[in-house]
């Protein structure tokens, strides 16, 4: 049994999630977007490139990682993602991303904000930006999902209904989202109606901004649990031959709701898979997680190009920083800011390719170094936003989706 103080946190999480039923206008400039969502794969602790992604190195910085053939001719990654290596005709490999940043808490909100850490406030995550600038009043659903990720998705400066509707466990889906079995659609109605005078009648003599947000959560809450579209959350009613192609760990059935949720038209969900500050014991602890990332986004993959979603959703797979080419005395590898590895897929970016390079013995970038904002400006841009367009803090100070960054247009075909 639910009691009273579950129930309303549950209505706070979904209430304060869904701008939606706000109906912000939408600044969205159709004519430059190429992306009409976006799947964001947060892979937090700093993604070893030498064991994934990037393997154009000298042999003695790669370790115990071997280089694999790929789908793609003169394209090779480790082989610790031998799934990927047949999807490597959908991805363009970023191998010379920067940042500023070298240590967790840092790098993280840079990555996440395209902003430096300040005392002083905090900055919107990319999908509080989206969920803020792209929400229309006729969306049915919340345009900013965060998946298996406990650690809050921000909404900084903007209100609290841009921040992220928490999904933790994508095979339960939203929880305090139906109606308790024993209440019937007439009581159901019966108590809405009363809640609403009660209401009503309390805001005319006494109703405060704080009563009124609190108000909003109720009629958010109740609105969402009657989205026509809320079943996008029910794995169980994928078809088995999409579901099949995911694993059943947490990772792979988060890669998979995103993708409903994009087929839905839910412009942002990140995917976390933590854990990849390996300072030691790399290869005996590498090797499961790196395995969850290689099934759960090749099948992602998969999926959105056998439902055609692939050409107008944009998949990126981002990390803080990077690792250092040496191979440390405690066999692990330590922070690495200065040239790291990402990835892009869909959405018209120039697949199989690779963009940058570096040099042999890893150090740094040699070709095409590319900011971590540029990262940030590039995906506003993909879906059809203004990195640049200044909007005004409730402090009244400038901020853009994208601080300085520039979107990096050459990444996309036609361009």
């Amino acid at each position: 049994m639910m009691d009273r103080r579950q129930f309303l946190g549950g209505l706070s999480v979904l209430g304060g999630s869904l701008p939606f039923l706000h109906g912000n206008e939408q600044v969205i400039n159709p004519q430059n977007a190429r992306a009409k969502s976006v799947i964001y794969i947060w892979l937090g602790g700093g993604l070893s490139q030498y064991e994934s992604f990037n393997v154009n190195f000298n042999k003695d910085v790669l370790g115990k990682s071997r280089p694999i053939k790929t789908n793609v001719d003169g394209i090779q990654i480790s082989h610790y993602m031998p799934h990927m290596a047949k999807q490597m005709d959908k991805v363009q490999v970023l191998t010379t991303m920067k940042t500023n940043q070298g240590a967790h808490p840092a790098g993280v909100y840079k990555a996440l904000t395209g902003y430096n850490p300040r005392s002083s406030i905090t900055h919107p995550e990319l999908g509080a930006w989206v969920s803020k600038l792209m929400t229309h009043k006729d969306d049915s659903l919340p345009n900013f999902v965060a998946i298996n990720s406990r650690r809050g998705a921000t909404s900084g400066f903007f209100p609290g209904m841009y921040a992220a509707l928490p999904v933790l466990d994508p095979n339960k889906g939203i929880l305090y989202s139906k109606i308790h079995e024993k209440v019937s659609s007439e009581d159901y109605s019966k108590r809405h109606k009363l809640l609403n005078a009660l209401n009503s009648n309390f805001d005319q003599g006494y109703g405060t901004k704080d009563t009124r947000a609190y108000t909003d959560i109720y009629r958010n809450s109740l609105n969402f649990m009657n989205s026509k579209d809320i079943s996008a959350f029910d794995l169980r009613k994928e078809d088995e031959s999409i579901a099949k192609l995911y694993a059943k760990d947490n990772f792979s059935q988060g890669c998979l709701l995103a993708a409903r949720l994009a087929e839905k038209g839910v412009r942002f969900s990140k995917v976390a898979l933590n854990g990849w500050d390996y300072h030691k014991d790399l290869y005996k602890d590498l090797p499961p997680n790196i395995n969850k990332l290689d099934l759960g986004l090749s099948a992602l993959l998969q999926h959105l190009s056998l439902k055609g979603l692939l050409d107008t959703t944009l998949v990126v797979v981002a990390t803080e920083f990077g690792r250092k080419p040496e191979v440390n005395v405690n066999v692990g590898r330590d922070h690495h800011p200065n040239g790291f590895t990402c990835l892009l897929a869909g959405a018209g970016v120039k697949s199989g390719e690779i963009y940058g390079k570096m040099s042999l013995d890893g150090k740094e970038p040699v070709e095409n170094p590319m900011e971590i904002e540029d990262l940030n400006a590039t995906i506003g841009w993909a879906l059809g936003l203004d990195p640049s367009k200044k909007h005004i803090s409730s402090t009244g100070r400038p901020f853009s989706f994208a601080n300085k960054g520039k979107a990096q247009k050459q990444l996309f075909q036609g361009t």
